[in-house]
């Protein structure tokens, strides 16, 4: 089943934010992030997507987990300006009780909307019946 998670709010200017999926109860692969960026914010905005084990947003520093552009990209962000960016980003997450979140780091002197979705395609034959 594909499902769209929606991640937005507003990084306050010279600021960081971490927004969070609740926790994702079945086995899932990511099919794509969509990040929408507003006319603006001139590249100053980076968006850096993790695979975390807990809930935690923290509003300094990245949060615990792995940084999903990291592996292979020359850069961990996406940057953008007017904007939208779609990546076609396949990760296989197996381990139930994941979740997905978007650092924001804002480094223009005002603020700016964070508009990401996620997609997820969930898997339902892996480790038995379907989760609920």
């Amino acid at each position: 089943m594909r499902k769209t998670i929606n991640l937005v709010g507003t990084c306050a200017a010279r600021s960081q934010l971490t927004l969070t999926t609740e926790r994702i109860s079945r086995p899932y692969e990511i099919a794509r992030i969509l990040a929408t960026y507003p006319t603006g914010c001139l590249n100053l905005l980076s968006l850096r997507f993790f695979l975390s084990w807990d809930d935690s947003a923290p509003t300094t520093g990245y949060p615990r987990g792995t940084n999903l552009l990291a592996e292979n990209s020359s850069h961990d962000a996406l940057i953008g300006e007017g904007q939208q960016k779609a990546i076609e980003h396949h990760v296989r997450v197996e381990t139930v009780g994941s979740y997905l979140k978007v650092h924001a780091t804002n480094d223009d002197w005002y603020d700016h909307a964070v508009d990401v979705q996620i997609t997820i395609d969930t898997i339902d034959d892996i480790g038995g019946p379907p989760h609920a």
